[in-house]
């Protein structure tokens, strides 16, 4: 019937969806993603519920059921009857979310016309008044919050809201056939973990000394992991086992308080990997899900059906966070909590009443602290989180999240810091590449870690052959996985291995080495080398040597870190110890404050950006974990790489197959900063395939063992 007014048509299975239908089950999907919301004097489920109701209504227009039906192809905007309506009824938050459900979340007010108050005032719309005779929205009373906490509730309804309307639509169009959900429990994954730990639990006087303290580290996990909801600390040095002790605090702390996930946060995509396969060998392929910036590890793209089927499900997941455990990095978790986009922030509402964990928390870029603290911060207060922030160099992070009080779980670390001291850190002091190369080639296995993929190439390049390495970013994450399968072989099996390295085998990487030589960096970078040096404690403590050497010039982001390292040291004697630590870092994060914050993301909100109040598509612009942008670089180096590129390019036009295409070719591809970039396509070496997506032309200037190799010299690029 014409009368009909309907949202959605399924042309293969010749059904309709009516706009009633859609939008009563979009508010009641919103309104069960908000019931973990905590906004004081604020009832955030009905919030959500008649924001739902609220947001497609302008669908009721003549215009928009001409459309749908095929009688004009003429665009129709539907988002802001529904936001003149929100506003109407006082409820900022709802018209924000429902003027963005499709776009974006758009500034309030700006000198452009797309902002929110000039769509409401101004812009001409189909009349959609009918939906009176079908809908009835509810005023509900916002309270009065701060404008930083007030556009963070907005950003969290927004995501509630905006998922709900992809999965009702979703299986609408698809009827039901979508396979996503049905994972395990936490109280299942919490058994399995169990299992898996059952054997270190038993101590006998046979038993390593290092393991004893990392099934102590473990117990105290357990025990702690039984409190209540609140902000923890897991202060643990390197080798002592944080990784599934962290994770067994998560899954019995989930369980007691009835949460639904374990979000673990990391630094870098280069350690996403190794982490990820340990939760799976211990949950299950299926229940873990690796999501970061531009890709989607392989769950299992092997010819094994039920592989292929988790790997389809992930895909799935990666839209929302629906798995029981995420593995995701810090680029990806903040910078969605702070983005605008339709895509990013659809997963947002899965994060509350988690465990969030933080790997390495001291790995947060000093320019982003303030905004990224005040988010975990806002995630605490009303979203029902818990938050364990582990590291191996104890940061003076605490100060930044008051009122909330840090519970160290590791009781007695200060002693376990002692038992588990496996390194000597010493000063070599200045040197030239001739001698770190003499001092390298007389090692049968060593690892030099330097601050540039650039002098990382060159010391690799001038190393005797037999038994090198080179780890960077420059090579793809693909590359790098095989390399270090080969590395830790050799050292196990005590062949020659000498690597040389850029940080990413800092945070995390499990390599056991009995000497290390470091490049002078931050503290914290100095103390993460020593934990790829004798990490299974086998060796003599005073043999395994750190060394740490300065070599050439030092690159400017680093000047402000190691001129605090050179304080450090000189007051203190040592490099290592929790004083110096501490130290290190409290002099650090004392400088000016405006430091912690560069782009002034918090004071943003607050005060306003450039005369626009609650700035969210501004500050999605501005807030970046890395300073500088990257790009992706595909390096077409098999024919996998290349059917999917090939893929790429046919299915250009539709989005979501080339989002999921995008994400198998992460394992395929380095990031490039935007002058990088930019110099490969103007030298003919890259073509672009996409906006901010190349693929590699030149395929002689990359290798498996080097990654991609290039200088520049005048604006050329030299092979």
């Amino acid at each position: 019937m014409e009368d009909k007014k309907i949202a959605h048509i399924n042309i293969d299975m010749q059904k309709e969806q009516t706009i009633k239908e859609h939008i009563e089950k979009v508010a009641k999907l919103a309104a069960g993603f908000c019931a973990d919301y905590r906004i004081e004097n604020l009832d955030a489920q009905d919030y959500a519920y008649q924001t739902g109701l609220a947001h497609d209504i302008g669908k009721y227009s003549d215009a928009f059921q001409q459309k749908i039906r095929g009688k004009h192809e003429i665009m129709t905007d539907h988002s802001t009857a529904g936001a003149k309506e929100m506003q109407k009824l006082r409820m900022p938050a709802g018209a924000f979310a429902v003027a963005g459900h499709h776009g974006g979340l758009p500034n309030g007010w700006d000198l452009t016309n797309s902002n929110l108050l000039e769509r409401i005032k101004n812009r001409e719309i189909e009349p959609y008044s009918c939906y009176e005779n079908e809908i009835k929205i509810k005023k509900i009373t916002e309270p009065a919050l701060e404008p930083f906490e007030e556009g963070f509730f907005t950003r969290m309804l927004f995501s509630a809201l905006v998922d709900g309307d992809f999965l009702d639509t979703e299986d609408f169009m698809a009827q039901g056939s979508v396979d996503r959900g049905n994972y395990e429990t936490a109280g299942m994954l919490y058994q399995k973990v169990l299992e898996y730990i059952k054997p270190w639990r038993t101590i006998t006087e046979q038993t390593p000394v290092l393991n004893k303290i990392r099934t102590e580290i473990l117990e105290q996990c357990l025990s702690e992991g039984k409190g209540k909801r609140g902000c923890y600390s897991l202060t643990v040095p390197t080798g002592g086992g944080k990784t599934i002790s962290s994770l067994a605090f998560a899954l019995q702390h989930a369980v007691q308080n009835n949460m639904k996930r374990i979000i673990y946060v990391i630094p870098y995509t280069s350690i996403i990997e190794q982490n990820v396969q340990v939760f799976q060998n211990i949950l299950g392929k299926e229940n873990v899900l690796a999501h970061y910036c531009t890709g989607l590890l392989e769950s299992g793209k092997q010819d094994d059906e039920v592989y292929s089927k988790i790997y389809e499900k992930h895909k799935l997941s990666i839209e929302n966070w629906d798995a029981p455990v995420i593995v995701t990095t810090n680029v990806q978790f903040f910078e969605s909590l702070y983005s605008n986009k339709v895509s990013k922030c659809r997963k947002l509402h899965n994060i509350a009443n988690s465990v969030i964990i933080f790997d390495e928390v001291q790995m947060i870029p000093l320019h982003v602290m303030l905004p990224c603290v005040k988010a975990v911060q806002m995630l605490l207060k009303s979203y029902q989180v818990s938050v364990v922030l582990c590291t191996a160099t104890q940061p003076a992070i605490e100060k930044w999240l008051k009122p909330y009080f840090v519970k160290e779980i590791c009781h007695n670390h200060i002693e376990i810091f002692r038992k588990l001291k496996r390194t000597e850190i010493k000063e070599l002091g200045d040197v030239t590449e001739q001698d770190l190369l003499q001092k390298i080639n007389a090692q049968n296995q060593v690892l030099v870690i330097v601050n540039t993929k650039a002098e990382a190439h060159k010391l690799y390049d001038m190393s005797e052959e037999e038994g090198r390495f080179h780890l960077s970013t420059y090579m793809t994450p693909s590359d790098r996985k095989k390399t270090l399968d080969i590395i830790r072989r050799k050292l196990i099996q005590g062949e020659t291995c000498r690597v040389v390295s850029t940080s990413l085998v800092e945070a995390g990487v499990d390599i056991d080495f009995p000497v290390v030589f470091r490049e002078k960096s931050g503290l914290d970078s100095i103390i993460q080398a020593a934990g790829r040096c004798n990490r299974e404690g086998k060796r003599n403590a005073k043999e395994s040597i750190v060394w740490v050497f300065a070599l050439g010039e030092i690159p400017q982001m680093l000047g402000k870190n190691i001129a605090i390292t050179d304080e450090t040291f000189d007051k203190y004697g040592v490099y290592d110890g929790l004083e110096p630590v501490k130290y290190y870092f409290e002099t650090l994060q004392s400088l000016d404050i405006n430091l912690l914050d560069t782009n002034n993301i918090v004071e943003s909100f607050d005060k306003g950006l450039n005369g626009i109040k609650m700035p969210f598509k501004e500050i999605a612009k501005v807030f970046h974990m890395i300073d500088s942008d990257t790009r992706m670089l595909i390096i077409p180096v098999d024919k996998e790489a290349c059917q999917l590129v090939e893929k790429l390019q046919y299915k250009i036009d539709n989005q979501e197959s080339f989002k999921s295409i995008i994400q198998e070719l992460g394992v395929y591809s380095v990031n490039l900063y935007e002058n990088e970039y930019k110099n490969m396509l103007q030298d003919g070496n890259s073509y672009e395939i996409l906006d901010g997506i190349a693929v590699l032309q030149n395929l002689y200037m990359y290798s498996g063992d080097k990654g991609l190799v290039y200088e520049k010299t005048d604006g050329a690029m030299i092979i």
